[in-house]
């Protein structure tokens, strides 16, 4: 994936069914407030309320939606309001969409008339951090091989 934007093409579904890359989507609605931790191996789509840490694979914040707690992943695109952390790969903030909050990213989009208040932390993709590992390790001197005469 080149950027936030793009890690979101393929949940492009319809909520509550499976999105393009056949991976589920629970759906919260408009009407329900979440009192309490959401932990969720799944893709989420909020489009109510949660007062409480969100911990999932993919999240899309509708326009009207709020989340007052930490968000926790892979990738986030915000449409409501955050109030709190955000910890992710991919942040897409749209141009309706209000973030308060400390953010961690690695690939961030801000839409025209986005509203983030707070640290913003930029931090290596996985990837990239896979990357220069292995080129340090590359660097490294290699041991003298020692062969014995007899």
């Amino acid at each position: 994936m080149d950027s936030a934007a793009d890690a979101f093409d393929r949940t492009g579904g319809t909520p509550g069914t499976d999105s393009p890359g056949d991976a589920p989507m629970s759906v919260i609605g408009a009407d329900i407030l979440v009192t309490g931790n959401i932990e969720a191996e799944v893709d989420l789509h909020i489009m109510g309320r949660v007062q409480g840490d969100v911990r999932c694979a993919t999240l899309i914040l509708g326009e009207n939606s709020a989340v007052i707690g930490k968000i926790d992943a892979e990738r986030v695109r915000v449409s409501g309001t955050v109030e709190g952390a955000i910890e992710t790969i991919d942040l897409a903030v749209e141009g309706c969409a209000r973030v308060k909050g400390e953010i961690t990213y690695s690939r961030l989009r801000i839409g025209n008339g986005g509203i983030v208040e707070g640290k913003m932390t930029h931090r290596a993709p996985p990837e990239a951090t896979h990357l220069k590992l292995v080129q340090e390790a590359d660097k490294k001197p290699k041991a003298a091989k020692v062969h014995h005469i007899e």
